[in-house]
């Protein structure tokens, strides 16, 4: 999602107003300004998270017996990755 008001933040801070603002229903843009605290008591613990939610997902993966490297995986991931970008586009307004 390309917002004007996120480029002088923190990847955590623009992955917290998105998760803010998809929970809530409300314009990332109109959560855009809220300082770093704000967004940390809105979302718990989140920030601490973040960094590490690709180990997450890779044992949740690994739990369920499916192997991240296998090219079944990859060219699904590639999809997904794909279709996420579509979507972010459109939700910026512009066409895919």
């Amino acid at each position: 999602m390309a917002i004007p008001a996120f480029t002088d933040r923190s990847a955590a801070d623009q992955y917290l107003v998105r998760r803010i603002a998809a929970r809530d229903r409300v314009d990332p843009e109109s959560l855009a300004a809220l300082p770093a605290r704000e967004l940390d008591r809105l979302l718990p613990g989140i920030r601490a998270t973040y960094p590490h939610r690709g180990s997450f997902a890779d044992a949740l993966l690994a739990r369920g017996g499916i192997d991240p490297t296998s090219p079944e995986y990859q060219a699904v991931a590639a999809q997904a990755s794909d279709l996420l970008a579509r979507v972010d586009q459109l939700d910026s307004g512009h066409a895919a």
